[in-house]
């Protein structure tokens, strides 16, 4: 072998490693995440050429492609030169073809981009120097090239600025579910992620206590009244009422009885109420009630009338699930009863109804099944009285705890199981 063909043969072998160089930076720089980016920045001084090629992945692009197509053709027409010399002209041109097509396909393409795709940081930050010199050096060329490009995105009526690599919650989620799968996190880790989310989707009026279920104190209030609703309910904090929870007081707080003289006034001893409008997210009410260092809060409607009670309770219970002590009354049920029955309590929420019995219920200005059972009647039902949802599946009123629906049998259609 002649002093020039080991040249070309060096040459060929420059040229096929840069060809997996770039390609391998293609793959490392673009694959990396915008939050894995930022970290490098701030950890690794070579990262800050890494956050520097991602902010403007056009150049970036540009200049690898052009770097990478220079290599190859610079790699095919030495290999062509050199196989001719070894093998004439007859087969020159086809081994050339052929060995170097395999060649770049294994070591310029394949394996570096396989390297990179498994170490992206690790590959990024060795590259990242070297990239980003070249693009300099590349900018008027690959300032063309990117031109170009845009103008054929706009005749295409593809325009910049469509998805700019923001992560959104549905790639959190599904990285979630990877991590688990992947045992990086718990279940529970996942769980409380998904329910995260849904505290900006949720509004006070999903968790909160409905009026009819409010314990109150009505005025005058004695020290007496005061015991007796602490040993009926548990509760450490009450409304104080004038007629009704529309007329509020205030809220009267267990605790401040102890500071008190015998002889005080109670009703002076009560705080002012907070208020949340209907329509105040989960997350926002946390928030609140966080910030003024506060229990709980009052829940109005559209018409300024008290709709329900929310605690702070009520609302890490969308986070971590149900939170209940001794003194909670007995969560919502649904019981099967038979093959198409079920026991359901009127303040289940319509949701978990559908979960257990497999029902497609409507939906409405409601939450629970009692307000179903309500907007489809349209009036106060007595113990008996039932209604038939749409697919025919009923609702039949077992109980009644004065007006509010305390108890439903739901009766499924057999076309339904």
């Amino acid at each position: 072998m002649t002093a020039l063909q080991i040249t070309y043969l060096v040459i060929l072998g420059v040229c096929i490693l840069a060809s997996g160089f770039f390609s391998g930076s293609e793959t490392a720089l673009i694959g990396i995440g915008r939050e894995r980016v930022r970290q490098l920045a701030e950890k690794d001084p070579r990262g800050v050429h890494v956050e520097q090629l991602f902010v403007d992945q056009d150049v970036l692009l540009s200049t690898l492609l052009v770097a990478n197509n220079v290599v190859n053709i610079l790699a095919a027409s030495v290999a062509t030169v050199l196989f001719i010399d070894l093998l004439g002209e007859q087969w020159g041109p086809w081994a050339a073809t052929g060995a170097v097509t395999a060649v770049i396909l294994v070591v310029g393409e394949l394996t570096p981009k396989t390297l990179a795709s498994r170490f992206p940081e690790r590959f990024s930050l060795i590259v990242a120097p070297t990239i980003w010199r070249l693009s300099k050096v590349l900018a008027p060329v690959a300032g063309v090239f990117s031109a170009i490009t845009r103008v054929l995105l706009r005749i295409l009526g593809l325009h910049d600025g469509g998805d700019d690599g923001a992560v959104t919650e549905a790639d959190i989620l599904t990285l979630a579910q990877l991590s688990e799968e992947g045992g990086e996190i718990e279940a529970a880790e996942r769980e409380i992620l998904h329910a995260l989310f849904g505290l900006a989707d949720h509004t006070v009026r999903d968790v909160m206590t409905p009026r009819v279920d409010i314990h109150t104190l009505a005025q005058p209030v004695s020290v007496e009244d005061v015991r007796a609703a602490v040993n009926a309910t548990g509760h450490s904090r009450f409304p104080v009422i004038a007629d009704d929870l529309d007329q509020l007081v205030g809220v009267l707080y267990v605790k401040d009885l102890f500071r008190a003289s015998t002889d005080a006034d109670i009703t002076s001893m009560t705080r002012t109420p907070f208020f949340f409008p209907e329509t105040t997210t989960v997350l926002a009410a946390m928030n609140e009630l966080r910030r003024r260092r506060l229990g709980f809060g009052f829940v109005l409607d559209e018409h300024g009338g008290v709709e329900g009670i929310v605690t702070m309770k009520d609302l890490m219970s969308e986070l971590v699930g149900e939170l209940q002590d001794e003194y909670d009354p007995t969560a919502p049920t649904v019981v099967r009863i038979g093959r198409l029955q079920w026991l359901a309590d009127g303040r289940l929420p319509v949701e978990e109804l559908s979960q257990h019995t497999g029902i497609t219920l409507p939906t409405g200005p409601y939450s629970t099944v009692g307000g179903l059972y309500l907007a489809l009647a349209g009036a106060i039902p007595e113990e008996g009285d039932q209604v038939t949802v749409d697919g025919g599946a009923r609702l039949v009123v077992l109980r009644m705890d004065r007006n509010r629906i305390d108890r439903v049998r739901v009766e499924t259609p057999e076309n339904q199981v």
